[in-house]
């Protein structure tokens, strides 16, 4: 059995071949294409043309053309919201609104004024914000882009957008339409809240059907199965939100397991065996039935480090820069007292309706770049211990915290250690791209 992974990042697509053996789900092949995300008007606005989802997969499917032919199921996971809308052939009608975006804060505030806090977390679990909010990035295009809006048939995230290209039928899954304000998340019950839409003067029509996360609403389409050689015309499942599938992938599917990435952002999620809402983070349902997710990021995790070098260690490689510089910053610095502090909003915060930026305190003449370095990482790491002491009041946690990601190094997880959580760190190769793959193998054995 082979399956077709399709990891739609919010900077790089991702495709892997799997294939089924007695060893497990094997990777066979895999491809991977970056492309750039626009962020404009004072960082304030950050979106992306589906067409490059589209050029990518393309591409991807020539690159693995030796496997294609046997794929029996494309399985996708996807950035989230990644709100698009849709016109009435499923066309991008404009640019996709990633959850970096900050245009909608007006529109956030007025759907906690209209509906009420409380309202709003018995039913959807979560605060709007901007960016993070289909509803608000909803209201903003009915505000902003009339025309946009009166031609557009459907809205709905990258899943459901690629889902409706690669078949002609668009869907969502319960993890990606956690974050819409429209979803019943804490039931859980495929449902979407009418009141809300009500509220708003919106329809279920304007929005994809519900369906689990291994269901497929169609299968690909004639043309497009001639384009890129996959011949059997799979059935493509609507999978679900990317960090979700990473956490499946290593099997976070007990209550209190926590799951820390670090990627381009930082996400910790604690699995949940009821919701646990708070306006201070949010929550995600489970591709698992009876499971959710507290769900805490930071916008600008491993960005951080990516500024700072730029900025202050330019003259060094990537390689001099993390396996030198960092934790010789870190170490120096790990069980001294320092008087410079970083507050870590580089890029924003999804549990603000302020745009609030970040910040150096406590400057002075002898501070020295390795001192700026281990405060940035002790404000990362504090940050996301807020998180675990709120949620830890609720349920009790591991000991144990998997790690993962491209931003991580020893001498991190030390760091993690001293101003995150004491407790021991365990690194999993995690793969959104895989946990997507394991859908599509429990697809297959139905």
């Amino acid at each position: 059995m082979k399956i077709l992974s399709v990891d739609i990042g919010t900077t790089a697509m991702k495709m892997g071949l799997y294939q089924d053996s007695v060893q497990g789900l094997e990777l066979v092949d895999s491809f991977s294409c970056d492309y750039d995300v626009n962020i404009y008007n004072d960082g304030l606005h950050g979106d992306i043309e589906p067409e490059k989802w589209q050029r990518a997969f393309l591409d991807g499917c020539r690159h693995l053309s030796e496997h294609v032919s046997a794929v029996e199921v494309i399985s996708l996971s996807g950035t989230t919201p990644g709100l698009t809308a849709m016109g009435a052939d499923g066309e991008a009608l404009a640019p996709a609104i990633l959850m970096l975006d900050q245009r909608s804060r007006a529109q956030a505030a007025a759907i906690i004024d209209r509906v009420g806090l409380a309202g709003l977390l018995e039913h959807s679990a979560n605060v709007p914000v901007a960016g993070g909010c289909s509803l608000a990035s909803i209201l903003w295009i009915r505000e902003n882009l009339p025309e946009v809006y009166h031609h557009t048939r459907t809205f709905g995230h990258s899943n459901s957008f690629f889902c409706g290209w690669l078949t002609g039928r668009t869907a969502i899954d319960p993890s990606s339409a956690s974050l819409t304000a429209l979803y019943n998340t804490v039931a859980n019950d495929l449902r979407w809240n009418k009141d809300i839409l009500a509220a708003f003067d919106l329809s279920e029509d304007q929005l994809p059907p519900l369906c689990h996360a291994h269901q497929s609403p169609g299968r690909l389409k004639p043309e497009l199965a001639a384009l890129t050689g996959l011949r059997r015309e799979p059935p493509v499942l609507i999978g679900g939100n990317d960090a979700v599938l990473a956490a499946y992938s290593v099997a976070i599917d007990s209550p209190g397991q926590i799951f820390n990435i670090n990627g381009t952002c930082e996400i910790t999620m604690i699995c949940l065996d009821r919701c646990l809402m708070s306006p201070n983070y949010n929550i995600r349902t489970h591709v698992l039935p009876d499971r959710w997710f507290s769900f805490y990021v930071m916008n600008a995790g491993g960005k951080a480090y990516e500024w700072f070098k730029s900025l202050f260690c330019s003259e060094m490689d990537n390689d001099t820069f993390f396996t030198e510089f960092v934790p010789s910053a870190i170490d120096s610095w790990l069980d001294r007292q320092s008087g410079v502090s970083y507050t870590p909003y580089l890029m924003g915060s999804r549990y603000s309706l302020e745009p609030l930026k970040a910040e150096f305190l406590g400057l002075t003449q002898e501070t020295t770049r390795e001192e700026m370095l281990a405060a940035m990482v002790r404000g990362l790491c504090e940050y996301q211990h807020e998180n675990l002491a709120e949620v830890g009041a609720e349920l009790t946690l591991d000991n144990t915290i998997v790690v993962s990601g491209g931003a991580l190094n020893e001498a991190i997880i030390r760091a993690k250690q001293r101003w995150m959580y004491n407790c021991d760190y365990r690194f999993e190769a995690e793969s959104s791209m895989r946990g997507a793959a394991l859908l599509g193998l429990k697809y297959l054995q139905l």
